[in-house]
């Protein structure tokens, strides 16, 4: 038997199991079992272009899973936050870090790293750097696509590791973000980007993988009309807005959810929240759909001419977002096939809708409590919405779901053999209320700070009433019928995502650290693996020489870092070390010591030192305007960044300005905040040793009269 039938046979021989599984199944077997012989790739965010998060692999399975173990491990050096799916390309392994400043080529049999490739050194002092998280890379053609925090997009060897071009998507200096993974189209690739809680105007960017060259650029929301509009689209959006809305920037950022749909050349658009300010008095004062936030918005791939929409919350107000992944595949529906476009978002409905026409075929509450609307009318497309759920001056209602939505980033994924969609979801309610108009715009932190969050939303908290309230799950639901067929409910609120396999498996990580398979049928438990550090990210798989392999990156944060008690693991900052994990049946790797969780906290103590009260509640605005990101809420750091109250450099005044001012930890991921003035410093230090003296018990003689909320700093 010559060579390459033998691999053929082998590979087809494992992914055969997938057979059973209707067309798409057997469309997905037969474009496996075309690759290379030797390979069996994940060579796109979510494997292939219908984000399915699906592999026809089928060597490990329901039946076998007990026999996982790990085949080998890479510590991750300068990483924080990992929500990201690695790519599996022809025995190599890429994946971004933090911002997208660092990309890996490691070697997926062996796990010894092939290059590292850095965007830190090539980073003005000037600029703010960001380490916010990165979900991912692209590839194509023999490049490996990141989307760097700053602003850029860079084109890397994939042999080499070195820079192939790169091109900046919006200028130095502008309060945009990029934290998604890009996509590649068919010799294009595209990227979005974040911001609109700093006022930014979205919009995607879509360019030539072999030159970067711009090929065409959708806005998503419309601008001034005095300065004209770029399409007719933007021309048409602009009717459903009021005001002088292009002053409050207007959102609508997508910032993570675009599918490539090459059978109908379209890319579909997962847009963001309404920005600027959340309330729609202040930005469309009257009303108003504002298109085209929270939204899902089709494209032509080509050209980048609008071809429909559909959006989920009209007039979005509770920073509810569309930007949640998307699946694309056929259903049978009421006799019909359809081609359908499926999403989760935030606001607590699932959403089926042809791609072809953006009709809407069915949407119904699907994982908890959802109280801001009572259904969604199928005949006019919109939601019914329950009276008195919007945010007014003088009125914050108690919404469900909350700020993190029923589902966030997280991605699902769906099996064609059992017909389900597997989706993280999360069970919280929140309350929200809004600012007046004339204190959105004399408020002194966003005249001063460009680059705080502008939202002029006030939030009083998560909420928690149910059996599951504050935990989160994974949920098998049916799309066709719209239906939860079984539920696994962790000991954990922020979980990673979902990937499902021919084996009948379904892979899902947690915030505790438990790496999980279980039976897509059933829901049945199958495997576990404790992997030593909470998990946000969405696993993935493939075959080299015909073994079947898994992959994962562990690296707890996004969100975590916040504080807020309920993603609190005792995942202490720096230590964990953040790893790719591979496994494989029969592996025999035992994972590397790890620290267990710890809640302790130590603070450094300053001799002789007594906070001021005035400044200590100055520092406390400033601190959760910009630092609560990473350092957490009331300096409760989480995993991502250190925890101020026991830092020596936070202890030291002149250490702490030049770390602020001076990029001193760059490399690190500590953004840079030139814009500060010496006030805003010495306001943020005294909150900072306040926190440290009461985390230490320490009385102290001051005067608190002007530090309304010093209760709360511990």
């Amino acid at each position: 038997m010559g060579k390459n039938l033998f691999w053929l046979i082998l590979v087809t021989t494992i992914i055969g199991g997938c057979s059973g599984g209707g067309d798409a199944a057997d469309g997905k077997a037969s474009a496996a079992a075309e690759k290379p012989a030797k390979y069996v790739n994940w060579d796109r965010y979510g494997n292939e272009p219908d984000e399915q998060r699906y592999s026809p692999l089928d060597q490990i399975n329901s039946d076998n899973a007990s026999r996982i173990g790990l085949a080998w491990a890479f510590d991750i050096p300068r990483a924080r936050s990992l929500p990201g799916t690695p790519l599996a390309v022809d025995g190599s392994i890429y994946f971004s870090t933090d911002g997208g400043y660092q990309v890996f080529g490691v070697d997926a049999l062996t796990g010894e790293q092939k290059w590292r490739w850095s965007a830190i050194s090539e980073t003005p002092d000037s600029l703010r750097l960001n380490m916010l998280a990165n979900r991912g890379v692209a590839y194509e053609d023999g490049k490996v696509f990141v989307g760097v925090n700053d602003g850029r997009l860079v084109a890397i060897d994939a042999e080499t590791g070195k820079t192939v071009w790169s091109t900046r998507t919006f200028p130095e200096g502008t309060p945009r973000f990029i934290s998604g993974a890009p996509r590649t189209m068919d010799g294009k690739v595209i990227i979005g980007h974040g911001g609109a809680d700093t006022s930014a105007r979205g919009y995607v960017s879509t360019y030539d993988t072999k030159t970067g060259k711009l090929l065409w650029r959708w806005w998503v929301v419309p601008g001034n009309p005095d300065d004209g509009f770029e399409n007719k689209a933007m021309e048409a959006a602009a009717k459903t807005w009021n005001g002088e809305w292009w002053k409050f920037g207007g959102g609508g950022t997508v910032w993570n959810a675009m599918t490539y749909d090459p059978e109908l050349n379209h890319v579909y658009l997962g847009t963001g929240n309404a920005g600027g300010a959340y309330s729609q008095d202040i930005r469309s004062p009257g009303g108003g759909d504002n298109l085209y936030v929270a939204s899902i918005v089709a494209l032509d791939a080509t050209t980048g001419e609008y071809k429909w929409h559909y959006q989920v919350n009209p007039g979005e107000v509770w920073d509810f977002k569309a930007t949640m992944d998307m699946v694309i595949t056929e259903l049978e529906i009421k006799g019909k096939k359809r081609k359908v476009v499926m999403q989760a978002p935030t606001n607590g409905f699932f959403y089926v809708i042809d791609r072809e026409t953006g009709e809407l075929l069915s949407a119904e509450p699907w994982g908890g409590k959802v109280n801001w609307a009572s259904h969604i009318d199928l005949k006019t497309g919109r939601p019914v919405e329950n009276e008195n759920m919007r945010p007014k001056v003088g009125h914050s209602p108690h919404v469900w779901p909350g700020t993190f939505g029923a589902h966030n980033y997280q991605p699902m994924s769906y099996n064609p053999d059992t017909g389900l969609v597997y989706i993280p979801h999360l069970e919280a309610g929140m309350i929200m209320g809004t600012i007046s108009k004339e204190q959105y715009e004399e408020d002194y932190f966003r005249n001063k700070h460009p680059f705080f969050a502008q939202s002029g939303a006030t939030f009083g908290g998560l909420l928690f009433d149910s059996e599951n309230g504050g935990n989160g799950s994974l949920v098998a639901y049916d799309p066709v019928n719209q239906k939860e067929v079984w539920r696994d409910v962790t000991d954990s609120f922020w979980n990673g995502g979902t990937m499902t396999t021919a084996g009948n498996l379904v892979f899902y990580g947690t915030a505790r650290g438990k790496f999980n398979a279980y039976n897509a049928t059933t829901g049945e438990k199958v495997w576990e693996f404790n992997a030593g550090l909470g998990i946000i990210s969405g696993p993935m798989t493939f075959a080299i020489d015909g073994t079947q392999y898994i992959s994962l990156l562990v690296g707890y944060g996004t969100s975590a870092g916040s504080g807020i008690d309920k993603l609190r693991m005792g995942w202490k900052f720096n230590a964990q070390p953040r790893r790719l994990l591979t496994f494989k049946l029969d592996g025999k790797m035992p994972l590397p010591e790890t620290a267990p969780p710890s809640f302790d906290v130590h603070p450094v103590k300053v001799a002789d030192f007594q906070p001021d009260g005035k400044k200590v509640q100055e520092g406390l605005f400033l601190y959760h305007n910009t630092c609560i990101t990473c350092h957490g809420a009331m300096l409760n750091a989480e995993s991502v960044a250190p925890d101020l109250r026991e830092s020596p450099l936070a202890a030291n005044f002149d250490a702490f300005k030049a770390v602020l001012t001076q990029n001193l930890l760059a490399a690190g991921g500590m953004p840079n905040y030139a814009d500060l003035t010496p006030e805003d410093i010495e306001n943020l230090y005294h909150y900072v040793r306040f926190g440290a003296m009461t985390a230490g018990g320490e009385k102290m003689d001051m005067d608190m009269s002007e530090c309304t909320f010093c209760g709360f700093a511990n």
